[in-house]
C-alpha cells in the first residue's frame, strides 16, 4: 500500500542504527485510537488505528495476537509496507519507535523545538492553506489568519458542512501555498500522492502522533515542518492506548515538537 516514502524511511533506518535487527519489540498494543509499539530501548511509536477502515474478517495481524511482543522491531516495521492495513498500522507504529531511537543518534541534524505546530506556521491572508484531515483544533486558528481553508477529509463520520471528500485533493493541494497533511497518510498508501500534488506549495507540513517518523526522507520530497509528538511516559502512554485512548488522552504523556531541517544540510 505505502509507496517509495516509507520505503526510503525503512531503508534510511536500517542504515542509521547499527545492529538494528537485534532491537526488539517489547509491547504492541492495538487501541481504538491508536496503536504503540514500545521497543526494549523504552521508545515507543504510534500510528493511527483506522478502526472503521479494518476489515475483523480478513485481519492478519490480530491472528498473530500472542506473538508480536518480543518479535524483531524492525521486521514489525517491515509491514509499513503491507497492503493489509491491519498490518500497515503496526508496521508504521514499530517504524515510529524505531524513528525516535534514529533521531536520538543524531539530534543536532533537526531544529527541533516544542509546541503546538499550527502556532509555528506562517499563515498570512493572502495564504491558500488546504488541510488534509479534518484536524478540528487547527481550523480556528487557520481562519484567524486567512479566509482561504480547504479541509479534505476521507471518512464519512468526520464530514461536515464545507469539508471536501479526499478526492478533491487533485484539484485542490495544487493551488495550495500552505499544505497541512495528516501524519495518517503514511500508514493508509496516499502520502506519495499527496506530497506530488503540493508540490507548489511554500509550506508542506505533516502532522499528528504518526507523523513522528524519520524526517529525513520526508524532507527529500517537499516536507518543510513536521509537527509530531515526543513520547515522555512511555508506560502512560501504552495504557492511554490500551485503554481506547485517542489524542486528547495522549498529551499528558507526550509532548508536542516541531522539526524543520537544519539549514545547510
Amino acid at each position: 500500500m505505502p509507496g517509495k516514502i516509507v520505503k526510503e524511511i525503512l531503508h534510511y533506518i536500517k542504515s542509521k542504527i547499527d545492529g538494528v535487527e537485534k532491537v526488539r519489540a517489547e509491547k504492541v498494543v492495538i487501541g481504538l485510537g491508536y496503536t504503540a509499539v514500545k521497543l526494549d530501548s523504552g521508545h515507543v511509536g504510534l500510528c493511527y488505528t483506522f478502526s472503521d477502515e479494518v476489515n475483523l474478517n480478513c485481519c492478519q495481524i490480530w491472528r498473530k495476537a500472542g506473538s508480536l511482543a518480543g518479535s524483531s522491531a524492525i521486521k514489525l516495521a517491515d509491514l509499513s509496507l503491507s497492503w493489509d492495513l491491519s498490518e500497515a498500522v503496526v508496521g508504521v507504529a514499530a517504524l515510529n519507535a524505531l524513528s525516535q531511537l534514529a533521531m536520538d543518534m543524531e539530534l543536532d541534524k533537526y531544529v527541533i523545538t516544542e509546541g503546538n505546530v499550527i502556532d509555528q506556521i506562517n499563515v498570512t491572508k493572502e495564504d491558500v492553506v488546504v488541510l488534509v484531515g479534518n484536524i478540528r483544533s487547527f481550523i480556528p486558528k487557520i481562519k484567524e489568519r486567512t479566509d482561504n481553508i480547504f479541509v479534505l477529509e476521507r471518512n464519512l463520520r468526520m464530514r461536515s458542512l464545507n469539508v471536501y471528500p479526499d478526492t478533491a485533493a487533485e484539484e485542490l493541494l495544487p493551488r495550495a501555498s500552505i499544505a497541512i497533511i495528516t501524519g495518517t497518510t503514511l500508514a493508509n498508501g496516499t502520502i506519495d500522492r499527496l506530497l506530488e500534488l503540493s508540490k507548489n506549495a511554500r509550506d508542506v507540513v505533516l502532522v499528528g502522533p504518526t507523523a513522528s517518523t524519520l524526517p529525513d526522507p520526508l524532507f527529500k520530497h517537499g516536507v518543510t515542518i513536521i509537527g509530531g509528538v515526543r513520547v515522555i511516559d512511555s508506560e502512560k502512554v501504552i495504557q492511554v492506548v490500551s485503554e481506547g485512548g485517542g489524542t486528547p488522552s495522549l498529551k499528558e504523556a507526550c509532548k508536542q515538537v516541531v522539526i524543520r531541517q537544519r539549514e545547510g544540510r
